[in-house]
């Protein structure tokens, strides 16, 4: 009687763990893909406020540089400068970014003066030496954007001191 040798040849792969494989692959490529669309949209973030950064402060320069009175004997503000009430934007008080891109807006609080001291150069203006400030708060926004939540905001102070002659 002859004897049947059972060869066992299990030296390959069947169909369901090359799917498995290929399924585990791919949910990895996917994790990957995932990752790399979250690092570009965090970049463009970036990107989007530093511009908005940098429209701010070359607005931010312009500002600085506006006389702070037209008139200094009438004492009447540029438009610029005019306290807006509480209010972002309005009437001189808003300008597009160069790109196009943002809108800078910004608000500015009349800054109660210091004491008046015993004489002034100015005619018109009440005896003494003292200072008148406006607070002026910037901010860049997308066009159409609420004030309230902008890219980028900037505060400072513009001052103007009235200095009297004996």
């Amino acid at each position: 009687m002859a004897r049947t040798r059972l060869v066992s040849d299990n030296s390959g792969f069947t169909l369901i763990e090359v799917l498995i494989a290929i399924a585990i692959f791919a949910i990895g490529l996917m994790a990957m893909g995932a990752l790399q669309t979250s690092a570009l949209m965090g970049t463009g973030n970036v990107t989007r406020k530093t511009e908005a950064w940098a429209a701010l402060e070359e607005q931010a320069e312009i500002l600085k540089q506006v006389p702070f009175y037209q008139d200094v004997n009438t004492q009447t503000f540029p438009p610029a400068l005019v306290d807006s009430a509480g209010a972002f934007g309005g009437a001189g008080r808003s300008v597009i970014s160069p790109n196009g891109r943002y809108n800078i807006q910004w608000m500015v609080e009349d800054d109660d003066p210091f004491a008046p001291q015993p004489e002034t150069a100015l005619p018109g203006v009440p005896v003494g030496n003292y200072s008148v400030s406006k607070r002026i708060t910037m901010v860049a926004i997308r066009p159409g954007g609420n004030p309230l939540t902008p890219l980028a905001q900037v505060e400072f102070v513009k001052v103007w001191w009235a200095t009297g002659v004996p």
